[in-house]
């Protein structure tokens, strides 16, 4: 009884050969397919290495594209080549030329004559379960594939969409049930035989090159017609990411790599020496595999997927933005809106009670007052308005971020940045202090007195504010709602509040409150906006979707 192996080789050819060499040490056979895409130098000094292997066959090149049935064809012309040199060889394992034995090769060998008529090739039945991370799963055997999906992707998912909308679904041959599963198997040889010698293969053959990625369902779909005895799992470990890449091992998984349920791995970055040297020791002893250990390495590279996806709380990232899923800030922040119009000099004065840095410009819709502050900002964030509107939840977040340590403070208007207010409503980690119908102080310094304008715009003002207040009240963020009566009779109370929030060691003290801005006439102004009929504080304080206080 011997061991043959099929490598599947396209790069790195010299960790191949140390492969190759590890391999034919302990007595195995060996058909190397050397994809034709590789540079005729590089192939003659690989060739130049194996040619004096005696277990070791070159099978005849063939240029290979991801998804397409030629990766089947390498297959084909690899395994026929070792079972016409190689008589004695009873089972054939196929390979990358970028796996690595996580176990001894002894213990393989030992494992497989233990178990001399078993095919073991994950095969799973297509719709039964949830096999492929992403894209297309039984479609990728019911559909026409007449185009590269590497080459030609545009062209690829439209006829994709084409073949949908027309409601084509290609039969399977009579006899045969879909199955999919994982490229890297161990078949024994009879099984392999009967798949070559299958009176139907070019049937089968036909069928399979109109599909999609068929080397993940070819052998899995012709092992279950001809195997009498098949444990649906693969001796390879792999695992895909969200995007279906497969995972890369590196010297730092060395120390768990031995407690995985397998016995090869792939993939294996070429640059990991210490897995060369180590994983393809001849006098390797490997130690007692524990599943403890491979637990903990799984949920090590789950922690690592997750992220990659997800990111660190609140920071953004290039790669991180199209699959945002979670709006949380990195730290607690404070978001007052209305403050700038009542009182005089209000950042100043908020830098001397709380020492705290208070961006008042932060999301001025003015080019000017940015530009003066993005200089002040940590982390780069750049000094461009429109950089900053184009995605500015980003903007947000990754601000925060860099002032995670600082409690971060600035100015929003909702009026004018809805979006972002809804973005920070649902964020549980904000406080925001509204002073509500503070755009009255607007209208009255502006000293308007067109009573047609006045009406729209009172309308369209009320209108606003009510959308505003209802979206930060229907999220998860803290909200205090203050009246404008209350911050312009009480301002030393409102304040204290926010001082108390800001700074809780500092409550209570004695201290002087910022100059209110000028509001000589406010009163004589309300009193003409009301007898005009303009009785905007009624409207106001009696929106029934108003709370008063909503922060606790």
């Amino acid at each position: 009884m011997s061991i043959g192996f099929v490598l599947l080789v396209h790069e790195n050819l010299d960790r191949v050969a140390q492969l190759v060499a590890a391999l034919h040490r302990m007595g195995c056979k060996l058909a190397i397919h050397v994809d034709a895409k590789v540079p005729e130098s590089e192939y003659m000094a690989f060739r130049q290495v194996v040619d004096g292997l005696e277990s070791v066959v070159l099978a005849p090149r063939l240029h290979c594209e991801w998804g397409r049935f030629s990766l089947v064809e390498a297959q084909f012309r690899a395994v026929e080549c070792l079972l016409a040199g190689f008589p004695c060889v009873s089972h054939i394992t196929l390979l990358s030329g970028s796996c690595l034995p996580s176990r001894p090769l002894g213990e393989f060998i030992t494992f497989l004559q233990q178990n001399p008529d078993t095919d073991y090739i994950e095969s799973v039945r297509v719709g039964d379960k949830t096999w492929i991370k992403g894209g297309l799963e039984s479609e990728r055997l019911s559909l026409y594939f007449p185009f590269s999906f590497v080459r030609n992707r545009r062209i690829f998912d439209l006829f994709v969409e084409l073949q949908r909308k027309l409601g084509i679904k290609r039969k399977m041959p009579s006899g045969l049930t879909p199955h999919i599963g994982s490229q890297w198997w161990t078949l024994t040889r009879a099984t392999l035989s009967a798949i070559l010698k299958d009176p139907q293969r070019p049937v089968y053959d036909r069928y399979f090159k109109k599909c999609w990625i068929p080397d993940e369902s070819y052998f899995q779909t012709l092992a279950r017609k001809h195997s009498q005895n098949l444990k649906s799992r693969s001796l390879t470990f792999t695992r895909f990411d969200f995007r279906g890449k497969p995972m890369m091992f590196y010297d730092d998984h060395l120390r768990f790599i031995e407690h995985i349920d397998s016995y090869f791995i792939r993939k294996t970055w070429c640059g990991a020496k210490a897995l060369y040297t180590t994983l393809l020791d001849p006098d390797r002893q490997a130690a007692r595999r524990n599943p403890d250990m491979e637990t903990a390495f799984l949920a090590t590279i789950e922690k690592a997927e997750n992220r990659r996806i997800k990111g660190r709380q609140g920071l953004v990232m290039q790669g991180q933005v199209p699959r945002l899923t979670e709006q949380v800030a990195a730290a607690p922040y404070t978001v007052l809106s209305g403050f700038d119009h009542v009182f005089q000099d209000f950042p100043d004065w908020i830098k001397q009670e709380t020492g705290l840095e208070y961006f008042q410009h932060l999301f001025s819709r003015q080019r000017k007052p940015y530009q003066e502050l993005a200089p002040r900002l940590k982390g780069n964030l750049g000094g461009s308005p429109r950089l900053r509107n184009h995605n500015p939840e980003g903007f947000l977040l990754n601000f925060i971020w860099n002032q995670r340590d600082d409690d971060p403070l600035f100015a929003l208007d909702p009026g004018k940045n809805q979006r972002l207010a809804r973005f920070i409503a649902r964020d549980p980690k904000a406080r925001v202090f509204f002073i509500r119908s503070v755009w009255l102080l607007r209208l009255f310094r502006n000293n308007e007195r067109d009573i047609q304008a006045l009406q729209s715009k009172i309308s369209l003002r009320l209108r606003q504010e009510q959308a505003q207040l209802s979206a930060l009240l229907s999220g998860n963020a803290k909200v205090k709602i203050i009246s404008l009566n209350e911050i312009l009779s009480q301002p030393g109370a409102v304040l204290e509040e926010l001082v108390f929030e800001l700074r809780p060691s500092l409550a209570q003290k004695n201290r002087d409150l910022p100059v209110l801005l000028p509001r000589e006439g406010l009163e004589e102004y309300i009193e003409f906006l009301r007898d005009a009929g303009l009785n905007w504080h009624r409207e106001a304080e009696n929106s029934p979707d108003i709370v008063e206080n909503s922060y606790e």
